[in-house]
């Protein structure tokens, strides 16, 4: 049973795309987690600004130690499709930042990750993005598929998409890549939009993080009230993911079941067509991924303000 192969990691690699949600989760990780490093991917905005994005972030949070290393500005087989509407054109809303100091390392993320899993035991990779520099690292190193011990990924959804009404944008953007990675064998936990959507953020949360008085506060707020204005609702989706790691019990309830990655409907590219008829008496597929299916708002929220107040101690 997949149930039976799950651990506890501390530490944690980070594929991302920053992205606002991606920010609220790097800030919620390099509090909570032991962070070797963060490998970025073209997603919500190009390469260019998430690489500067995530360095941007560490040095705001003084973790300049952690280091960043780009990765793939573009899926497998087809042009990268970004989600600047919901995160502005640098993926940081309207925020004009001053350019960082930090900048990212000079090898490139797909070997950092097969570098990173073919000499440790104790790491956990966590994917907040399209799953590109993954399958490519998979590819280029197939020994991976033994060698990476748990992916927590935020991607998919058991019900409806974001980009399309059948896909969740990061599975959507490079969905040969998803299905390498979720066919791989590797233990997966799946944070897909069914679990994120019972997260809100709203007017009243911006106001908590401007009340806060610290810089990694106000530039939360910032980002923040660029997606409450926004008029869409706000539900932090990489930083629901990542408190999963922090505080199980923000997931009430999260089932195994077999998961597929759809590459070629007309209308469906993108899916990830979870299989749970067990649940009904079914017999499904051999299962693969755990699914997060029930979410605790209140205990999100109260982690995420603490941690966020914590950064003005």
């Amino acid at each position: 049973m997949i149930g039976e192969k799950l651990q506890h990691f501390n530490k944690v690699l980070i594929d991302c795309d920053p992205g606002i949600d991606d920010c609220f989760a790097l800030l919620l990780a390099m509090k909570h987690l032991e962070v070797v490093g963060i490998t970025t991917v073209g997603g919500n905005t190009g390469l260019v600004n998430t690489s500067r994005n995530a360095c941007y972030v560490t040095e705001l949070a003084k973790r300049t130690d952690i280091p960043v290393y780009a990765g793939y500005d573009k899926p497998m087989f087809t042009q990268l499709e970004t989600a600047e509407e919901v995160h502005g054109t640098t993926g940081l809303g309207t925020m004009q930042i001053k350019e960082p100091n930090k900048r990212p390392e000079k090898e490139h993320a797909v070997d950092v990750i097969i570098d990173t899993f073919m000499n440790h035991d104790d790491i956990l990779l966590v994917t907040l993005g399209p799953l590109t520099n993954v399958a490519q690292a998979i590819l280029k190193e197939p020994r991976l598929k033994k060698r990476i011990p748990q992916i927590l990924c935020m991607g998919g959804s058991v019900t409806t998409g974001n980009y399309s009404p059948c896909a969740e944008f990061n599975i959507y953007v490079d969905p040969e890549a998803a299905k390498i990675v979720f066919d791989s064998g590797i233990v997966i936990k799946m944070a897909g939009l069914n679990f994120t959507r019972q997260n809100s953020m709203t007017v009243q949360d911006v106001q908590i993080l401007k009340d806060m008085n610290n810089n990694i506060a106000q530039f939360a707020a910032q980002l923040l009230s660029f997606s409450v204005n926004s008029d869409r609702q706000a539900e932090l989706c990489d930083a629901c993911a990542i408190s999963w790691l922090i505080d199980p019990n923000i997931v009430s309830c999260s089932l195994p079941m077999h998961v597929d990655i759809e590459t070629k409907g007309e209308f469906t590219r993108g899916m990830t067509v979870c299989d749970y008829r067990e649940y009904i008496g079914t017999d499904p597929k051999i299962k693969n991924v755990i699914v997060a299916m029930e979410f605790d708002q209140n205990r999100f929220k109260k982690l995420l303000f603490d941690t966020i107040k914590s950064y003005g101690k």
